[in-house]
């Protein structure tokens, strides 16, 4: 008898708990724009990393040959060993003189002759003087 007391409580509350989440859930016909931007941006921004680590590496690729003045300037500046203070006081002797490659200072030792800096490198004699050394005596 218990059975069936028990039995007819649980089919009177059948239908409340069978319409419960009715109200939770819209529509899957249609998309909003808004619930797709998060999805849109996350894809722009990873397609953006992607893109500059593909551009970073192919920039740095030295394995590769062809006519690129600024690789052989890389190259030849990682060869002996040289820090990015030391590149860009290169790169500047390369612009006073007029070089028309950036390369050319590393087979020119004349441009590291002190009498023959400019006003601008003279600060930076002594740097001038060390990778004269480092670059052309050892």
């Amino acid at each position: 008898m218990n059975i069936n007391i028990f039995s007819a409580t649980l089919l009177a509350q059948f239908s409340r708990w069978e319409r419960l989440g009715d109200g939770l859930h819209r529509s899957r016909g249609r998309m909003d724009l808004s619930d797709a931007l998060p999805y849109v941006i996350g894809i722009a921004i990873l397609a953006a990393i992607v893109t500059a680590v593909v551009m970073y590496v192919k920039r740095n690729d030295l394995s590769k040959g062809g006519y690129n003045p600024q690789k052989l300037f890389r190259e030849l500046s990682q060869a002996h060993g040289l820090d990015r203070g030391s590149r860009k006081v290169l790169r500047q002797l390369g612009e006073t003189f007029g070089f028309t490659q950036p390369a050319e200072v590393f087979v020119t030792p004349a441009a590291f002759d002190p009498e023959q800096l400019p006003d601008e490198l003279r600060s930076k004699e002594a740097k001038i003087r060390e990778l004269h050394e480092r670059l052309f005596v050892s």
